[in-house]
C-alpha cells in the first residue's frame, strides 16, 4: 500500500464491459487517487441538424460514416474539456490507445510525469495503433506476437485482488459457466457442454446474440442482446464450481481474463487454449487443457480431483496489485513474461 499511497494516475479506457469500474476500484483499494477519462460508443443526436445531415450524407452522399465521426467528435470534443479541469498526476496508464486520437493523448503525458499503455487485444485489430506507441513510456502488451524490442513489452491479464471477498463462503447454484459471444467458438462450446449436460451438470451458458432457433432446445443456454458489466460476470462466475474458456482464434494468441479468473477464484477450468501450457501456474489437476481431438472422457477424472493450491508467490504475481506495480515500474514487483 505504500508504494500507491497519495499517488495519482490518469487512466484514459474504453468503458466496454464495464471492466474500467473494476480497476478504478482496484486501484482505489491500492491507494491511488484515481482521475477516469472514457471513451463512450453510446450516441445521441445533440440536435435536429445533425439528424438531418445525418440522413442527407447517408441518402443522397452514400456515405454511411458520418455518423460515426460525428460520434467520435463529441466524444473527443467531451474528452479534452473533461482534461482541462485534470491536475498534474504522478502517472497515467492509457488502456485502448486506439479510442483516443494524438492530440488527446498529448494532453494526457504532458499532465503525467510517467506514461504507460496496454492494448488488451492484439495489435493487428486496430489501424494507425503503431504510431501511438511512442507516445508513452512503455507500451505493453499481451499476445506474444505484438512484442517489438525497444517498441513494445510484455505483460499478461490478471485477476482483481480487490474481490477475493465474492468467493468466499460461496455455495454455487452452478456446476459450470460460460459467458461469451456467438462466434468461432460455438461449436467447441456445444460439443463440452452437451457432454456436461448428458452427465447431468448444472450448467449457466449465456450467449450475447440474438436468439438462435436451433439452439433453443439447449435449456442450459441463455441470450443477451447487450453485454453485462464484468462485475456481474465475476458474480456469476463465483456461483459456479468451475469455469470454462475458450480461445477465439480471430482475437490474440495471449490469455483469456476467466484464466486468470479461475487462478485467482481457486477454480478448476477447462479451456482449449494450449498456450496455458507455459505458464508457471499451469496444473493438469487444477487446468484441463483439450487439444484439438477433444478427448471429453478426460472430464470425469478432472473433476472428480481436488483444486491443487497455487503456490502463493506465483498466484500473486498474476494479481491485479503486482500487475499494475509491474506497468508502472514500481520497486518490489514480480516481473510478468509471455512465455
Amino acid at each position: 500500500m505504500e508504494a500507491f499511497e497519495n499517488k495519482k494516475i490518469l487512466l484514459p479506457i474504453t468503458v466496454d464491459v464495464g471492466l474500467y469500474a473494476c480497476i478504478e476500484e482496484n486501484l482505489k483499494k491500492n491507494g491511488f487517487e484515481v482521475y477516469m477519462l472514457t471513451y463512450n460508443n453510446e450516441f445521441k443526436y445533440p440536435g435536429l441538424k445533425y439528424k438531418i445531415l445525418n440522413f442527407i450524407h447517408k441518402n443522397f452522399l452514400f456515405d454511411k460514416g458520418y455518423k460515426a465521426r460525428i460520434r467520435k467528435e463529441l466524444q473527443y470534443k467531451k474528452i479534452e474539456k473533461e482534461l482541462e479541469s485534470f491536475p498534474k498526476v504522478d502517472y497515467s496508464l492509457t488502456i485502448r490507445a486506439d479510442l483516443f486520437n494524438k492530440s488527446i493523448l498529448n494532453k494526457v503525458t504532458s499532465l503525467a510525469a510517467k506514461n504507460y499503455a496496454y492494448q488488451w487485444d492484439g495489435l493487428s485489430r486496430f489501424e494507425g495503433i503503431q504510431e501511438l506507441i511512442p507516445l508513452f513510456d512503455k507500451f505493453y502488451v499481451f499476445d506474444k506476437n505484438d512484442i517489438e524490442k525497444g517498441k513494445t513489452y510484455p505483460t499478461t491479464n490478471f485477476y482483481f485482488d480487490c474481490f477475493d471477498t465474492l468467493f468466499e463462503k460461496k455455495i454455487p447454484e452452478y456446476d459450470f459457466f460460460y459467458i461469451g459471444s456467438y462466434d468461432n467458438r460455438i461449436q467447441a462450446l456445444l460439443t463440452i457442454c452437451d457432454y456436461l449436460y448428458s452427465k447431468n451438470y448444472k450448467l449457466n451458458v449465456i450467449l450475447r446474440t440474438v436468439t438462435k432457433d436451433n439452439l433453443q432446445a439447449r435449456p442450459y443456454i441463455s441470450f443477451i442482446k447487450k453485454p453485462t458489466s464484468y462485475y456481474e460476470n465475476l458474480e456469476k462466475g463465483a456461483n459456479a464450481k468451475f469455469l470454462i474458456d475458450l480461445k477465439n482464434d480471430s482475437v490474440h494468441e495471449g490469455l483469456s481474463f476467466r484464466i486468470f479468473e479461475a487462478l485467482g477464484s481457486n477454480k478448476k477450468i477447462i479451456t482449449n487454449n494450449q498456450i496455458v501450457k507455459n505458464y508457471d501456474f499451469y496444473d493438469p489437476q487444477n487446468i484441463l487443457c483439450l487439444d484439438e481431438k477433444f478427448d471429453l472422457s478426460r472430464i470425469d477424472d478432472f473433476l472428480n480431483t481436488p483444486y491443487r493450491e497455487v503456490d502463493p508467490i506465483t498466484k500473486k504475481k498474476y494479481s491485479f496489485t503486482n500487475w499494475i506495480k509491474y506497468l508502472l515500474e514500481i520497486d518490489g514487483n514480480i516481473p510478468l513474461q509471455i512465455p
